[in-house]
């Protein structure tokens, strides 16, 4: 897996700051939200995502009690709506999925599911979380991204299968 990471990570680190879709589930719960953070790279010797998910949002309620995530990568330009509907709106208020034209079938390795409209998905099991150390965070950033002290937690999923259309 390691190897074959990598061929893909130039379209999905290029829609990343557009958005991508994480989407995790836990019991009967499953819940989508768009995310513009991200890192991609090799930990313990295998391929790693690293998403960032903020404490207050619905998704972390979720993801905290999942073993497994997927990012669900649109081709560029498209699902431009959907990401919008997914970012905005929280998956505690609306059905998300519908609002937002979006389709989950099941993925190969994981209990998540993917997202049908996105022709890149990385199936990632959760193997680390590290919440941020606000002490330890650049006064110019605290001030631009927590001005309520809402920080992140970071979810490393260790990428286990990748779908590509």
């Amino acid at each position: 897996m390691i190897d074959h990471y990598h061929h893909h990570a130039e379209k999905m680190l290029a829609q990343m700051p557009k958005g991508v879709f994480i989407t995790a589930k836990a019991g009967d719960t499953t819940n989508t939200m768009t995310i513009a953070w991200g890192h991609i790279g090799v930990i313990w010797g295998k391929p790693i995502f690293i998403a960032y998910v903020r404490y207050s949002r619905y998704t972390y309620d979720v993801l905290n009690q999942a073993k497994d995530f997927t990012i669900n990568v649109p081709a560029e330009g498209e699902l431009k709506e959907a990401l919008s509907i997914a970012g905005t709106k929280s998956g505690r208020d609306i059905d998300k999925y519908a609002a937002a034209n979006l389709t989950l079938v099941p993925a190969h390795a994981t209990d998540t599911p993917i997202i049908k409209e996105c022709p890149l998905n990385y199936e990632c099991v959760i193997r680390y979380r590290q919440t941020m150390e606000p002490a330890l965070i650049d006064e110019d950033i605290t001030a631009r991204y927590y001005p309520n002290h809402d920080t992140h937690i970071m979810f490393f999923g260790e990428i286990v299968h990748i779908s590509h259309a």
